[in-house]
């Protein structure tokens, strides 16, 4: 299941966008401040930064779940809107979201079947025999036996619903996935798991990631381009070849050492 675009190179930019809130007293502040990004396709970009910087926030401001006070977030030379039913499929068919705690994301009351087939029936709307035919490819793929598709998500292990996430997410083909946080809390080995998972699935298929973590370590793993984020800015952006030098900015220094890499 290949993502497929034949466009353009730079397809998602985020231009000089921020975004206010209003705290406890009223005050106005910056959960995002002036970011720029360009996501170009077949590539893996980690986003990595401490909880509360605004990477969370950044990744609902490129989903049009919330709208930049201002900027804008452009898809093929398009502002993203979820305002209009067309908006939303034409956003869903380009990017998917995969969220830190599994079981939020998936109704427990639905089968493994019906998690991964929803978002196939509401965007693509394929035969039953296709529709079929996708769904036990994506199980497979994520390394669940066949009889898991009867399961309730509900009945799943962490790591199980982890998996069934991301192949929802892969469900319709999308360009771009964003993962937020999405291995925080597994165990070592299963973190180990997902991440090589991860790296399998878009070396296979093309689509572009945006990988947010706080775990430096797993960016390194993962991603062709690092972009460090602190107080809602991005303070440093690299393209990762293996060399720790290529980071010069005193809080990704920071981080290395939290993870003991320098």
């Amino acid at each position: 299941m290949q993502c497929i675009w034949n466009g353009g190179e730079r397809v998602l930019e985020i231009q000089d966008v921020s975004k206010k809130y209003q705290d406890g007293d009223k005050r106005m502040f910056d959960a995002v401040s002036g970011v720029s990004l360009t996501l170009e396709e077949h590539r893996i970009y980690a986003l990595v930064g401490e909880s509360g910087c605004g990477k969370s926030t950044l990744s609902r401001l490129i989903l049009g779940l919330e709208s930049p006070t201002t900027g804008q977030v452009l898809l093929d030379g398009t502002a993203i809107s979820r305002k209009s039913k067309a908006g939303r499929i034409r956003t869903a068919k380009a990017i998917q979201l995969v969220l830190q705690d599994g079981s939020s994301s998936l109704d427990p009351h639905f089968t493994v079947y019906r998690a991964i087939a929803e978002p196939i029936r509401t965007v693509l709307k394929l035969p039953k025999e296709e529709e079929q035919q996708r769904v036990f490819e994506l199980i497979s793929r994520m390394g669940l036996p066949e009889e898991t598709a009867k399961k309730k998500t509900g009945e799943l292990s962490g790591g199980q619903q982890k998996r069934v996430g991301i192949a929802r997410a892969l469900a319709i083909s999308p360009r771009y996935i964003v993962f937020d946080e999405s291995i925080s809390g597994l165990d070592v080995l299963l973190r180990k798991d997902i991440l090589k998972l991860l790296k399998g699935i878009q070396q296979e298929n093309g689509c572009s990631y945006l990988f947010i973590t706080h775990e430096i370590d797993a960016a390194l793993y993962l991603a062709d381009e690092v972009c460090v984020m602190q107080n809602g800015k991005i303070t440093e952006q690299c393209v990762w070849k293996g060399n720790l030098n290529v980071f010069q900015h005193p809080y990704t220094q920071e981080l290395l050492k939290a993870s003991h890499l320098i």
